[in-house]
């Protein structure tokens, strides 16, 4: 599919909360491991109505699937995803054999997520670029995720300042720049733009442009002309 979408609220809420640091038993690089599965997980995800026909969102994927789409071994596979149900964002259902993975919510607020320009054969291109052994990545991840959160519905960039990247998700402004570098290299942002307002003779915050944003708008067929 061109896009996926994700829940908002949740989402925004966990990306402060995920730092480059040991949590218990799991390691620093499993933040940054459990957004991938994240993204992994809104891509295989289904809405559906539970037991009270209230509506939600649920993945089923293997560890199998899970190690394909993101690059990440079984072991990391399993310690994100403990990282991703410690913060909230996901609660497992059934056996072993047959494991579902309910997206928090409320999923009266959502985004879109590029899917098809960055999936290829049940991988996640770009993830494959990340090797999980510096805080730099985890805070490019959580700027992606960002983005695409805070995007208005009838554009194809988002904007924000750096403080305001800095206050929303945790990132030291000193480390954005590097972040951004990283998220350019690996093909989850195809540009940043800055212009400069003759109205307000200022310089706007930057215009960011996920992978795939356009795939957002479809292009119209032209409609024929009457006989």
């Amino acid at each position: 599919m061109p896009w996926c979408s994700a829940p908002s609220l949740p989402v925004r809420a966990a990306l402060p909360e995920l730092r480059w640091e040991p949590q218990g038993d799991l390691p620093a690089a499993t933040s940054a491991a459990a957004l991938m599965l994240y993204v992994a997980l809104v891509f295989t995800s289904k809405t559906e109505l539970d037991q009270n026909q209230v509506s939600r969102m649920v993945a089923q994927a293997s560890y199998d699937d899970l190690e394909l789409a993101t690059g990440r071994s079984r072991s990391m596979v399993a310690d994100g995803l403990k990282r991703l149900q410690n913060t909230g964002l996901v609660t497992p259902e059934g056996s072993a054999q047959r494991r579902s993975y309910v997206l928090a919510g409320p999923h009266e607020q959502w985004f879109k997520v590029p899917c098809s320009a960055i999936v290829k054969n049940g991988v996640i291109r770009p993830f494959t670029t990340f090797n999980l052994r510096s805080k730099h990545e985890l805070h490019a991840l959580k700027l992606y995720l960002y983005f695409a959160a805070v995007r208005p519905n009838n554009q194809t960039f988002s904007m924000a300042a750096y403080e305001t990247i800095h206050d929303r998700t945790g990132v030291p402004e000193r480390d954005i720049r590097r972040a951004l570098s990283l998220l350019i290299s690996s093909g989850l942002l195809v540009n940043i733009d800055r212009e400069f307002s003759r109205t307000l003779k200022v310089n706007e915050a930057n215009k960011y442009y996920l992978n795939g944003s356009t795939d957002f708008f479809p292009r119209q067929r032209p409609v024929a002309a009457a006989a």
